[in-house]
């Protein structure tokens, strides 16, 4: 078994798809996160693009402008605001303080396209300050009421304290965590099953078996390709805490935060899924003797696997509701709603015990049950067992296991 391990774990290390999918993957998605981001930023944040700012007095307030930006310009009408707008090297947009501006606030805004969201930021600055200075108000009291509130989240069942820039990325964390999960677990269980299937249809599995059990075969495929994803998984969550030490002075990345009880509990759930479900993909290789009929089928277990995702609103709203208990004890969903329940609030220490051990019995029974599948249907070709078959094979009686291998004989 030890040599199989070693045997899967290094020749799949060096798969150009693992090399890309541990490396390619989480680089591009990062390069993309920093493109989108600093051209979404630049965009929001550089009225340059606009060009001049023009604006209309009607109210009185601006008559003795104060702090004026220097791309902003006044004018006496609107007529000459609209008319520098529309010309060919006028300015880019203009805004109207209305006559009964004091009664209501109403400031109109008129643009050849889309502005910056930073340039609304800049005309409330221009008017409180002149209102601060017409009306003697100290400069620091207008800055505290042009931002009012540092605002603080405290979640009372974790004692985490989240700053209001950061709470998007605290909730990105988790899904973060999970696709991670998901595609280390999917890749190296399906390395698994598609090596099965290849190995079956092309008839080394009859020369492995001469030399090892099947059961040995099929724990040191498990085994190696267990550590290759926890070695992607390691190396996906280094680049992550790389990530975060970097953009630490990024506003959005900065309640974004990996907590040690959930890295822990996401490796321990990490290692029972992948066993659970590379034991099952396993089995499917071994009774179906097609890479797309294996695929096919695993796919259904993939999409079980996902529901959480579908019922995240779930987690906010009803976190203790009976729908989410049962999503974090049923052992299919267990891995990714225990991952995110976590990195959104505190589980019960009950249910993340029954979770924990409902999902490794039901690991342990699926080790064993795809053992003994494994090893019935090893030379079973050209043929597809049904369900009944694959369930006596599992459950057999001596009499069931005289069959099987004269059905194989034959």
């Amino acid at each position: 078994a030890f040599l199989v391990a070693r045997q899967e774990y290094i020749h799949n290390l060096k798969r150009g798809g693992f090399l890309f999918a541990a490396f390619g993957i989480p680089l591009f998605t990062i390069l993309m996160m920093v493109v989108v981001f600093a051209l979404t930023v630049n965009n929001e944040t550089d009225t340059s693009r606009v060009g001049q700012i023009g604006y209309v007095d009607l109210s009185g307030v601006l008559d003795d402008a104060v702090e004026q930006p220097e791309n902003f310009m006044r004018f006496e009408t609107e007529a000459a605001a609209e008319g520098a707008l529309t010309a060919t090297d006028g300015i880019g947009a203009y805004f109207v303080v209305e006559s009964d501006y004091l009664n209501n606030g109403r400031v109109r805004l008129v643009s050849n396209g889309d502005t910056p969201e930073v340039l609304e930021d800049d005309i409330d600055a221009f008017l409180l300050a002149n209102l601060g200075a017409s009306s003697g108000l100290d400069p620091e009291i207008a800055a505290r009421i042009q931002d009012p509130v540092d605002s603080r989240l405290l979640t009372l069942d974790n004692g985490r304290i989240i700053s209001g820039s950061g709470l998007a990325g605290v909730i990105l964390a988790p899904l973060i965590f999970v696709m991670v999960f998901l595609l280390a677990t999917q890749t190296t269980s399906g390395y698994l099953m598609s090596g099965v299937v290849e190995e079956k249809s092309n008839r080394i599995m009859e020369i492995l078996i001469t030399s090892i059990t099947p059961f040995q075969l099929l724990a040191g495929k498990i085994i190696g390709l267990g550590l290759l994803g926890l070695t992607q998984l390691v190396i996906w969550v280094v680049m992550a805490l790389i990530g975060l030490q970097l953009g630490r002075n990024v506003e959005f990345l900065s309640g974004v935060t990996l907590p040690a009880d959930l890295l822990l509990i996401g490796l321990l759930y990490f290692l029972l899924g992948y066993f659970f479900f590379a034991s099952v993909m396993g089995g499917i290789g071994a009774v179906l003797g097609s890479e797309q009929e294996s695929r096919q089928l695993a796919s259904l277990f993939t999409l079980v696997l996902v529901i959480p995702f579908f019922l995240i609103v779930q987690f906010f709203e009803e976190p203790d509701s009976a729908l989410v208990t049962f999503l974090t004890l049923f052992p299919l969903t267990a891995p990714v709603t225990v991952i995110l329940r976590m990195g959104f609030g505190v589980i019960p220490a009950w249910q993340l015990i029954a979770s924990i051990a409902l999902l490794l019995i039901t690991t342990a029974f699926a080790v064993w049950a795809s053992a003994r599948v494994f090893r019935w249907s090893l030379l079973m070709y050209g043929k597809h067992p049904s369900i009944k078959q694959v369930f006596g094979a599992i459950f057999r009686s001596r009499g069931m296991a005289t069959s099987a291998t004269e059905e194989r004989a034959a």
